[in-house]
């Protein structure tokens, strides 16, 4: 058994709270090892003059921090550090209908991406797209950065604009920025896959809030605010992934003004944003001060473009610009050209204008389809959230759907604590390269909800 002993004055707040908060700093410090065990709750109680009542609850804590692990009758001992991402989305099989990855719909940016090739090849100069860039982007490329976020409602100087290799990346960097090993970053309770892979990845401590249908619930923030101590918040205020959710402009405000309250910074995942176009100013815009803001061009124009802009304060641009030269020394400077000229000269709007409609098209063909089957959709996303009837689990539609050659993407991907999930899918409106695909898909789908699991489905 380790001898290992907190410093508790290092930790303020309620003395449960700093032991694991103790817990938490011996691990990233490498003190404590994967598979050390703990000292008993009374032997600790007595090194630290407390109650055992009180080390029960800070080693609860830890372990719901994924921090530990406690079986009766052997101890407490500390959980092995998992660097490898979480379970992620991937592309089906060839054959099988995609309603599993949240791409946009492909049919209309050949055209335009070879006359934009076309005039970029035919330009005097090149020479600038062929060096290396400053980490923050070319000049040019920041203006159409920030003019591609004022078309997002939200207003950024350029010299406040880093451009990153797609919104995925700007995750990355964000929390590797702004972030130390061991922060709490606090995330929605249904959180997307790949932010959970970053937090993971920056050995942050995950801390889920409850939602609701409309999103985060502020109440719950407060609550995790006041007892996690956490640095940062990351959330997708707009068209949730994967509920779908539309955080109302009153949480918004209300969730900023616990943001000051508590001193903690916001992340402000905006890429689906486009795709609602009544919905409230982002959430950055309520506490500009602290907040970065997110979006990409992958989900609004063209996902192979991989290119993201990060709206930031001017106090963390240095900081997050440093990120970008750690992880990929600059994001490529053609893929930046490409976007800036279509946000110059309105093909960028083009697009998310034919986006908005092609979703708009397929989502009105799902909820005629899915009638009867609760959803949550928006009139013009890229996905839908749908609960499943009784007696379905998960596991079973996965399976079944999948058998009869459709990919759907189960909740407990999102979940942040597992076995927390409802038993619900994301579908994927988007992802088939045609609406008549998507149609096969949905028939596969509506014939499974309407039969409970293991009946014959008739061909």
């Amino acid at each position: 058994m380790t001898m290992w002993q907190p410093h508790l004055e290092d930790f303020p707040g309620p003395r449960y709270k700093a032991i694991a908060d103790a817990i938490a700093r011996a691990i990233s410090d490498g003190e404590l090892q994967a598979g050390e065990r703990l000292p008993t709750h009374r032997e600790l109680a007595e090194r630290l003059g407390v109650t055992v009542g009180t080390v029960t609850r800070a080693y609860a804590e830890a372990e719901a921090r994924g921090l530990t692990s406690g079986t009766v009758g052997r101890g407490t001992f500390v959980r092995e550090r998992r660097l490898q991402a979480p379970a992620m989305i991937t592309p089906p099989a060839p054959g099988l209908i995609d309603l599993s990855v949240n791409r946009p719909a492909l049919a209309y940016q050949a055209p335009e991406l070879s006359q934009v090739l076309g005039a970029i090849a035919g330009s005097l100069d090149l020479s600038s797209l062929l060096d290396y860039a400053p980490d923050t982007g070319l000049a040019r490329h920041r203006d159409a950065g920030a003019q591609f976020l004022g078309m997002l409602g939200v207003d950024y100087a350029p010299e406040q604009v880093v451009i990153s290799c797609g919104a995925q990346h700007a995750l990355l960097t964000v929390l590797t920025a702004l972030t130390e090993p061991g922060d709490v970053l606090l995330v929605e309770a249904l959180a997307y896959p790949g932010l959970l892979a970053v937090a993971n990845q920056a050995r942050l401590q995950v801390v889920p809030v409850a939602m609701d249908a409309d999103g985060l619930l502020p109440e719950a923030l407060r609550e995790a605010a006041r007892t996690h101590r956490p640095r940062l918040l990351a959330c997708v205020p707009t068209l949730h992934n994967p509920t779908t959710a539309v955080l109302p402009a009153a949480r918004r405000a209300e969730i900023a003004e616990i943001a000051r309250e508590y001193d903690f910074l916001l992340l402000d995942d905006d890429v689906y944003g486009f795709a609602v176009p009544d919905r409230p100013p982002a959430l950055s815009t309520y506490a500009p001060e602290r907040s970065c803001y997110v979006t990409c061009t992958s989900k609004a124009l063209v996902p192979g473009l991989r290119i993201g802009y990060i709206g930031t304060p001017a106090a963390y641009t240095a900081r997050i610009s440093a990120a970008v030269r750690t992880s990929v020394w600059m994001a490529p400077p053609l893929m930046a050209e490409i976007a800036a000229r279509w946000i110059e000269d309105g093909t960028a709007q083009r697009l998310m204008d034919w986006q908005r409609g092609e979703a708009g098209a397929r989502q009105a063909l799902a909820a005629q389809m899915l009638a009867g089957f609760p959803h949550q959709a928006q009139p013009q996303g890229f996905h839908l959230w749908l609960p499943l009837p009784e007696p379905w689990r998960e596991s079973e539609f996965v399976a079944a759907a999948r058998a009869r050659g459709v990919a759907v993407a189960p909740a407990d991907l999102f979940a942040v604590q597992r076995g927390a999930a409802p038993p619900a899918l994301r579908l994927c409106v988007s992802a088939p390269p045609t609406i008549e695909v998507l149609r096969a898909g949905l028939s596969v789908v509506a014939e499974l909800l309407a039969q409970p699991p293991g009946a014959p489905l008739l061909f």
